[in-house]
This record gives C-alpha cells, structure tokens and sequence, in this order.
C-alpha cells in the first residue's frame, strides 16, 4: 500500500460509518467565535471549528457520533465520552450547521491508569522508567463521508498541542487494528511499540503505537502550512503554520482556564 493510499484508509478503531442520520443532521454545537480553537477552511468549500467538548451537551453530541462510527464498524456502541481533568476531547464540526464531523480524546498520564496499560503495561512501564511524559489518543473518530487531510490533521494538531505544549508530553500511544497501523506509521510517523493482541473493549485485535512528540514538532516546524503545494506526503503539510501554531496555543490555554459551565451550550 502506498502512502497516497494509505491516507484513504479508515483510520484504526476510530474511523468508520456512512452518511449522517436525521439524529445526527439535527446534531448542533453553540456556532458562537468564543468555542472554536480553530477555524479550519478546507478545500472542499467546507468550513469546521475545532472545539473544545466542554459541556455535557457537546460531550454528548461528540458520544453519538463516536458510537455511530464504531457500530458500523462492528466495534459495538458501548463507548461514552466523559468530562475528567486529565483529559480533553475534542470536535470538528461544520461551521454553518454545527454538524460533528470528528472527535478525539487525548488522555494524560495523571495517576488515573491509561487505557493502554490494560493490555500494554508493560510497554508503558518501559517508556515511564525511561523518564517519558505518557498520553493517549483514544476515541478517535471521522465520519466516513468527510475526506478532509485538513480536518484530519487540524484535530490531530490541536491534540498535539495540548499534549505537548500545555502538558509536556514526549510520548503519544494508541492501539490500532494492525491492518490501520499504517495510516499512522506513514502519515504521522507513528512507531510500533507492542505486539498484536485482542482488544476486549472493541473485540477485535489491536497493535499499541507510539509518536515521539519530539518528532512531530520538527515535522510541523519544518512542513506545517504547506499544504497541498509541499512535496512531503504526510499530514504535517496540512498541520498549522508556525504562527497559526501559536494562535492555537493562545487560544486553547485560554479555554483551558474558563470554568466548565462558561462553554455550557
């Protein structure tokens, strides 16, 4: 499989479904600036904001969408996404009709075990004793329908940043089916990092990855906001521009500050 073909490729656990029902057509977010992280023109003229799921409403509309996908998927439709402190979760959605287009939570390493140590203990052990900042990237899922390297890497950049920036993370894990694994191992530079096993939360077997976060900064200092025009064909062109970069940063300390009923839609 090439890489070109690779990024066609249903992203892991997360990425599945087809077209949206009515029940999530009428599926809306507050459109007000003051919730969006970012602002994403895609080239498709479809315009999403990045945000922050820091309401039970939003963490509710972000639960179907996630359920929708993983049912389609044969994953079952068991998952919930939660509001915790070590932990954020976030939405692309459209723009004009608030539509839930995507959704990931990224996890901190916080006392709270990670989902990961369930099967990968000892890996994640390894990489602790090694003096690594551990974080997760789990409930992660794209409508079917939506084929955007845009949204796809804006979600994946704002996560970077709150784990690498606002958190200090050096280490991003995440199980993956095997045949997925290559999405993340040729367009973020994922590594393997534990052998295949069943995966009892979505029963089906899953591999554990690894990003060193490290790397994932000076692949987006050196490519973010080149966009279709860069020769690289990884996510990282399609990533924020340095300055972007920083606007992103501003913004989301900021959200990270307000309490959680100021963001109550």
């Amino acid at each position: 499989m090439t890489t070109r073909e690779a990024s066609k490729t249903p992203i892991g656990f997360t990425t599945a479904g087809d077209e949206l029902s009515d029940v999530f057509s009428s599926l809306s977010f507050d459109h007000s600036a003051d919730s969006d992280i970012a602002t994403i023109f895609s080239t498709d003229a479809r315009t999403f904001g990045i945000r922050p799921a820091d309401s039970e409403g939003k963490r509710f509309g972000a639960t179907l969408l996630l359920n929708k996908m993983y049912s389609w998927r044969g994953y079952g439709a068991g998952q919930q996404v939660v509001g915790r402190p070590d932990q954020i979760t976030l939405v692309a959605a459209d723009y004009h009709d608030g539509n839930a287009l995507g959704t990931l939570t990224v996890g901190l390493d916080r006392g709270i075990p990670l989902l990961v140590d369930a099967l990968y203990r000892d890996e994640a052990d390894a990489l602790r004793a090694n003096g690594g900042q551990l974080c997760e990237m789990i409930k992660f899922a794209v409508d079917r329908g939506v084929n955007s390297k845009h949204l796809l890497a804006a979600l994946f950049h704002v996560a970077f940043i709150y784990a690498y920036h606002l958190n200090h993370c050096t280490d991003l894990l995440i199980e993956v089916t095997p045949k997925h694994a290559l999405f993340y191992k040729h367009l973020l530079g994922f590594e393997r990092c534990g052998e295949v096993r069943l995966n009892p939360r979505v029963n089906t077997m899953g591999v554990l990855l690894r990003l060193d976060l490290e790397y994932a900064a000076e692949q987006i200092r050196i490519h973010g906001g080149g966009g279709k025009n860069s020769k690289n064909m990884t996510l990282y062109p399609y990533a924020f521009s340095e300055k972007e970069e920083r606007g992103v940063v501003e913004r989301l300390k900021r959200i990270e500050l307000l309490p959680e009923s100021a963001g109550e839609a």
